[in-house]
Formats: structure tokens, C-alpha cells, sequence
């Protein structure tokens, strides 16, 4: 499997984290293998709550549109950076 996350990659997070919505744009999550403790606020807590099965990145930047005033070069830039993290920090993973 290739690092690369691109525009039609399909993530979802994983099912193993522990976690808890704190309010409607606030989410808290531990990954007890590494031991850390995540916290997302607003736009993040969106994603997160949009991958819970799995989805491609390009569809969730369609969706996102919907949600927020923002061009569509910027989103997906931002989301691409966004799920690298999660990636990256072992939060979701990519679905073949």
C-alpha cells in the first residue's frame, strides 16, 4: 500500500479508538497502543464524524463545501494536510 493519500484515497477511521463528543463540534479521543490523547475542535470534528465509514476524500471535500464558505482548491489542500496527520498519527487508516 502506498503512502500517498490522494483526492480518491478512501479512509475511515478506526473503530478501536476511545472516543467521546464533548459538544457538537468538539470530539476527544485516546489511542491506548500509543498512548496519546487527541482533541479536535469545529471543522476537524466534522471530518472525523464523516469518516466513520468509509469515504473518499473527494467526497468529503464535496461534502465540506456544503458545510463552509470555501473554494474548493482550498479545501482539498487542507484536507489532504489534515488526513496526512491522522494518518500519520495512526487515527484511520486507508480502506482498499
Amino acid at each position: 500500500m502506498s503512502d500517498t493519500i490522494e483526492l480518491n484515497t478512501v479512509i475511515s477511521r478506526r473503530e478501536d479508538l476511545m472516543t467521546s463528543e464533548l459538544s457538537e463540534t468538539e470530539v476527544v479521543m485516546l489511542n491506548v497502543e500509543r498512548g496519546y490523547y487527541y482533541g479536535m475542535q469545529s471543522t476537524a470534528t466534522v471530518i472525523w464524524n464523516n469518516i466513520v465509514e468509509p469515504r473518499s476524500i473527494a467526497d468529503l471535500c464535496d461534502y465540506l463545501m456544503t458545510q463552509f464558505s470555501v473554494e474548493r482548491a482550498d479545501c482539498e489542500r487542507d484536507v489532504l494536510a489534515f488526513v496526512g496527520e491522522l494518518m500519520k498519527d495512526g487515527l484511520i487508516h486507508v480502506v482498499e
